[in-house]
């Protein structure tokens, strides 16, 4: 293994890259560190015209000798695995993602940066077929002809004259590619006379190019997520908090935080504890202080706990190591800066492009002794629980946080019986403290610590996995349900008789009663998969004016380089009293960031208490944050605020949705989300028939279901939204489609005024699925691949 100090100077300059290159099969001990070298002036150095220049030649050198190598030469086993990891490394970051989001009015950004690293990427896939038409694959030809060939043309594909497979989907191909080949080597494995393959097929699958997303670092357990693999990231996270060689283009811009603070904290499975500490270990060695927490620990609570109870200028980073409400044989590693809020696009690329480097050199992460390090200061632990409902109580008392009226909570819910679903989860004992202080009578479901999740598949409060808790409040006759996730940042809510209330209703009939009923100021921000009827309720809200969308501004992933509009005008997708961001959290909380135009704002202007800005926040996937709250989600408040709605209206949720959807101007929405399981193929021609089906058609020329389609766009992998008007020609109905980047599932959303449409629209999306997976199956060559 390869050690790394805390100098770059084992990077190497281009003169010495130009030399490797004419001797690379003699030197395939460089392999590493030669093409890293390479890759970092290809990637990170493009600003600068002649290191450019030189960069994209010595790239197409540097592919021209592997390919001949691999034509007429014989590289070992560990050559090829790193020859494999390089290739795929070029497919998936040459193409910078600053890059491929510009607008580029001139031409010059296509033509002096985006064309010829594509070219780089279509040269890099017929190298890559260069590789698998060597001999070591003949025992598998016909799937390496089938299966992996089309995925390799698959990271270079076009529609037409439109180029979309960008930054975000190539990644996930060439996930796919290695995942594939480990699928083949399971085969494989069964037939016992291949066991050299099956071995480098498994070297491959090692090299898997790291996805760190917006939620980290996420996987199956001793599959995706090894202990060297968490170590590394690790260490990537580390050398970005230390400002170890960070590109200037990263936001939040680095800066040497080390000496200071990181707040780590695990969830309830079996291994967050363990991983934890390696987390601490190699924070540790690494210049920091680590504060880990003593038990299973929700992610709002650490970000409490950070931001709030230490403060930010003694933190350098928050971390908690889950993979939130995936199943239980998954873990996960999800980084925050200090500020709180999930980390941005440009940091998660630098971190998962660190972590790839450390894959490649087979970097050696060094540690440091726990022990050692608390007798000497630099290690403890801490339990929020007390700290954080004291905190909450706080709430409005010198500060803009939305303070809550225990004793209307007290009162209304006194005679009654409160169901809590913890879901096995790290929010244990988090509902029963307010509970406890209050009196209110509560029972709780699936309470006990079980680090397999007892018998929850996915320990997330939606349905079908909140059925149990719908089922006990029917039986039991409870005035509530509330659910909470794994790591305790998102809700669920059953009314009375066992009745499930989708989050959307919540986040609807919460801005009518924060921004109507108590006037509170502050700007509204729904996803792209939100209701409709928001807007429209939110245009009577007196704590809006000044915090709504600018007059003409329209939702800015709309305005998107890659957004595909097909019907309609860009202006048909304005929402004028509220803010529309992609799903997921961190565009939430990215609004109060920016002013009223979706312009981001100095760092110097905006101040300690940034998030006083923002009323309400939240997402149809159950996550919602509020003025002043951690910028995060929070599954524990938004129980409790929801609680404090149901006892300032005095009624039953029930009575609340009746009343709101009656409003003049209001209407009822019926629907919600369906997660349907897919494979990749027909995922993604889903997306591609929904999104071409409306080009070039004016808005009312098609209809589905019978209803006119005012608007259609969105974006190529990744999501088609289709707003159809009812019968006063209101956009009241939307279908929106997106494809998981994680898991073989389309998530089809639905919302509309007429109770039977929303049925025969999934029934439309689900027969067409139906269809592509028909022709998948009987496209499949081999049992196996059928299976």
């Amino acid at each position: 293994m390869t050690q790394l100090d805390k100098s770059t100077d084992w990077l190497w300059t281009l003169d010495r890259v130009e030399e490797w290159i004419g001797a690379l099969d003699r030197r395939p001990e460089d392999l590493a560190i030669g093409f890293i070298s390479l890759k970092r002036s290809l990637t990170e150095r493009l600003d600068e015209p002649d290191i450019r220049a030189r960069s994209l030649a010595l790239t197409h050198r540097y592919l021209d000798a592997v390919e001949g190598w691999l034509a007429s030469g014989s590289p070992d086993q560990n050559a090829l695995r790193l020859l494999f990891a390089e290739l795929m490394t070029l497919l998936a970051e040459a193409g910078p993602y600053r890059y491929e989001t510009k607008k580029d009015p001139s031409g010059a950004l296509d033509r002096d940066i985006r064309q010829p690293l594509e070219a780089i990427r279509v040269r890099a896939v017929e190298v890559g077929k260069a590789l698998f038409a060597r001999p070591e694959f003949d025992p598998m030809r016909d799937s390496i002809d089938a299966e992996i060939v089309p995925l390799l043309d698959s990271v270079v594909e076009v529609f037409g004259d439109e180029h979309d497979r960008v930054m975000p989907f190539r990644v996930i191909q060439v996930g796919k590619i290695a995942e594939r080949l480990l699928e083949l080597a399971e085969w494989l494995r069964h037939d016992g006379s291949q066991s050299a393959l099956v071995a480098l097929l498994e070297r491959f699958y090692d090299m898997k190019y790291p996805r760190f997303g917006t939620s980290g670092l996420r996987g199956r357990w001793n599959v995706d997520f090894t202990e060297i693999r968490a170590r590394r990231t690790v260490k990537a996270i580390c050398d970005y908090l230390s400002d170890l060689d960070v590109p200037d283009y990263v936001i939040p811009k680095a800066r040497d935080l080390t000496g200071k603070w990181i707040v780590i904290g695990y969830d309830g499975r079996r291994n967050s504890p363990r991983v934890a500490n390696w987390f601490a270990e190699v924070a540790i060695h690494n210049g920091f202080r680590a504060t880990i927490s003593s038990r299973p620990t929700p992610t709002p609570a650490i970000a409490f706990h950070a931001t709030q109870h230490l403060g930010k200028e003694q933190i350098a980073g928050i971390v908690n190591c889950t993979a939130s409400h995936n199943p239980s044989d998954w873990q996960g590693i999800k980084f925050n800066p200090k500020e709180g809020y999930s980390a941005p696009t440009h940091l998660t690329n630098l971190i998962g492009e660190r972590l790839n480097e450390f894959q490649l050199l087979d970097v050696e992460v060094e540690r440091a002794d726990l022990a050692q390090a608390e007798a000497e200061g630099d290690y403890r632990r801490y339990d929020p629980i007390v700290d954080y409902w004291k905190w909450l109580k706080d709430n409005g008392n010198g500060n803009k946080r939305i303070p809550l009226d225990l004793k209307q909570i007290e009162g209304y819910f006194g005679d009654k019986l409160v169901l809590v679903d913890e879901m096995h989860g790290a929010g244990k004992g988090y509902m029963q403290q307010a509970f406890g202080e209050l009196g209110i009578r509560h029972e709780t479901l699936h309470a006990e610590r079980d680090i397999d999740l007892g018998d929850l598949d996915y320990a997330n409060p939606e349905r079908p996995f909140i059925d149990p808790l719908m089922e006990a409040v029917e039986a039991r006759g409870a005035a509530l349900g509330l659910g909470v996730d794994t790591d305790a940042d998102r809700f669920g809510v059953v009314g009375e008789g066992g009745e499930y209330f989708r989050p959307n209703q919540i986040l609807a009939m919460l801005a009518e009663y924060l921004g109507k009923e108590r006037g509170l100021e502050g700007r509204i921000v729904i996803t792209q998969t939100g209701l409709p009827l928001i807007d429209k309720l939110a245009a009577r809200f007196p704590g809006l004016e000044g915090h709504r969308p600018a007059e003409g501004v329209i939702a800015p992933y709309v305005d998107a380089r890659f957004y595909k509009r097909r019907t309609g005008e860009r202006e048909d997708n304005r929402w004028e009293n509220v803010f529309v961001v992609p799903v997921g959290i961190k565009y939430i909380v990215e609004i109060p960031l920016q002013d009223n135009a979706y312009k981001y704002v100095g760092e110097d202007v905006l101040g300690p208490d940034w998030m006083d800005g923002l009323l309400l926040g939240g997402e149809e996937s159950s996550g919602l944050t509020t003025r002043g709250h951690i910028p995060d989600k929070d599954g524990i408040w938004a129980n409790l605020l929801i609680m404090d709605m149901i006892a300032y209206y005095g009624k039953p949720l029930a009575e609340i949705w009746h009343d709101l959807v009656h409003i003049e101007g209001a209407w009822e929405s019926f629907g919600g989300r369906v997660d349907v399981d897919a494979s990749d193929n027909p995922k993604e021609r889903l997306i591609s028939h929904y999104l071409d089906l409306f080009k070039g058609k004016k808005p009312g020329e098609v209809e589905l279901c019978g209803y006119p389609v005012l608007y259609a766009g969105g974006i190529r992998y990744d999501m088609v939204e289709i707003f159809l008007g009812d019968e006063q020609g209101r956009m009241t109905n939307f279908l929106r489609i997106r494809a998981s980047g994680t898991e073989p599932i389309n998530r089809v959303y639905i919302e509309t005024s007429d109770p039977n449409l929303w049925e025969q629209l999934f029934d439309l999306v689900l027969n067409k699925l139906d269809q592509f997976s028909i022709e998948e199956i009987e496209s499949a060559y081999r049992l196996e691949r059928l299976a």
